[in-house]
């Protein structure tokens, strides 16, 4: 191991003691010591008047951490007007620390120069955190101008494809010959001062590096010297492949619950390795992401300035526009009914309403079980009819509660309260198919679930709820 990868991984450790320790020093206000809203205040105030000399003094006391936080509160032009004044006064780790959002904002206020001289005093890891968002013309040219060794690696992580186990592994790994003894496997762990800071378990290889087995450190040392390593390997282990998708390879952490796992290229070398902290990464990005497309918004929003948060909500909000549209065409069919019974006008929303929101929890729970592999071909269509007698019974419910509180509103309309039942009940049932239906078929198309499965589920609620209860009233009213 370098010395140049010594020294980052302490600076990492010291970095999470002093997080660690600011959150636990928040005072009584709620915020972090050292940013306050006074601060805040300030450096907007400063910024505001151009004082450049007192904007560095105001954060010439903070380290990474807090000044990441700082740049992270301020507004767009705030942000950018701080980036630009500080310059190359900005401690590179300051960078990792920010939000992939406001990150990639600040990257872009800076010449090809500064990126560069802040590249070189990264990991690499962080390096193809900064880089992916850039196009491959810009990707090369700062590529091209690292130091040889940093190069190599980002290289070979960027040629993997992104959200790949690849871009997720380290090549910092303790691995040996499954051939050995515990005495040989000891004795190169006591010498070898290139090892990595922190494992918990050893990687076994045969004489062509396809991984074998691992051992887990507590059981090494227990073991008697002249034990050969694979005698006491477990020797059930599931390699990743490279190009397997990030949110897989979380799920296999989860499934065979693994603090590390092997990382193999096509030919079945071993290559790499996956740490539980960079998994626990991973779920928190994609149960976010899953949560903002549900609404059609992004993560960062907060950090986006108006024209990038309007520009990536426009296009949900016009599918949803015309899903919206398509049923009022269904309403307007039957306006000439509507204008003869005006207290169809008042119920009809309830049967959508009611349809959209049954929808929706079936929806949630579906989307949720195929990003968590819960939902396989194995139980697909258990859940598929349990979905369907949940639906119905809630529709059985819901009918009986809207036909009393109808009779009870217009008690000269009787037949009223058994059409509103009826259209209950179908709408609610259909409304629990389509919210486990439509995110299936979806996801047997190949295209996420959660981004395009409400659209879907409203312009058949809403629709559907219209039409079966307006249709209802026109064959038994006229």
């Amino acid at each position: 191991m370098s010395k140049k990868h010594n020294k980052s991984l302490f600076n990492h450790k010291r970095k999470i003691l002093n997080r660690k320790k600011k959150i636990q020093n928040k005072n009584q206000s709620g915020y972090l010591l050292g940013i306050g809203p006074h601060m805040v205040n300030s450096i907007e105030v400063a910024l505001r008047e151009g004082d450049d000399i007192h904007v560095r003094k105001i954060v010439e006391g903070l380290d990474e951490y807090e000044l990441a936080k700082l740049i992270e509160v301020l507004d767009f032009s705030s942000r950018k007007k701080l980036i630009e004044i500080l310059g190359d006064r900005i401690n590179p780790d300051v960078f990792p620390e920010l939000n992939d959002v406001v990150q990639e904002q600040v990257i872009e206020t800076l010449d090809e120069p500064q990126i560069v001289k802040i590249a070189n005093e990264l990991d690499s890891d962080e390096v193809v955190e900064i880089l992916e968002h850039m196009d491959e013309d810009e990707q090369n040219h700062i590529i091209a101008q690292l130091d040889p060794e940093l190069k190599y690696q980002v290289q070979s992580s960027l040629s993997y494809p992104e959200d790949s186990a690849g871009r997720l592994m380290t090549r910092e790994f303790v691995a040996m010959p499954d051939g050995w003894t515990v005495k040989d496997a000891k004795e190169y762990l006591l010498k070898n001062q290139e090892l990595p800071e922190d494992f918990y378990e050893i990687f076994l290889t045969d004489d062509k590096y396809h991984p074998t087995g691992q051992i887990a450190l507590d059981k090494l040392l227990r073991a008697k010297p002249s034990q050969r390593l694979y005698d006491i390997m477990d020797g059930e282990i599931v390699p990743i492949d490279v190009d397997t998708d990030q949110e897989e390879v979380a799920h296999m952490f989860r499934e065979y619950g693994w603090m590390s796992a092997m990382v193999v290229d096509k030919r079945g070398h071993l290559i790499g390795a996956i740490n539980i902290d960079e998994v626990v990464d991973v779920i928190h990005e994609e149960v976010s992401e899953d949560i903002m497309h549900l609404s059609g918004t992004e993560e960062g929003d907060v950090y986006r300035s108006v024209f990038s948060i309007f520009r990536s909500r426009v296009v949900w909000l016009i599918t949803n526009l015309f899903a919206t549209i398509l049923a009022a065409s269904v309403v307007k069919g039957f306006q000439d009914i509507i204008a003869q019974v005006s207290i169809l006008a008042v119920l009809m929303p309830i049967v959508a309403s009611m349809g959209g929101t049954t929808g929706n929890q079936t929806l949630a729970v579906v989307v949720r079980a195929l990003a968590t592999k819960e939902l396989t071909s194995c139980n697909t269509l258990r859940v598929i009819g349990k979905e369907f007698l949940v639906g119905l019974s809630n529709g059985m419910l819901f009918a009986g509660l809207i036909a009393l509180i109808t009779h009870i509103w217009f008690p000269e309309h009787q037949i009223i309260s058994l059409i509103i039942a009826i259209a209950m009940l179908i709408n609610l049932t259909i409304a629990s198919l389509a919210g486990i239906l439509i995110p299936l078929l979806l996801n047997k198309l190949k295209v996420d679930p959660a981004i395009s499965s409400g659209v879907f589920l409203i312009a058949i609620t809403d629709s559907g709820g219209f039409f079966v209860f307006l249709g209802l009233a026109k064959l038994f009213l006229f």
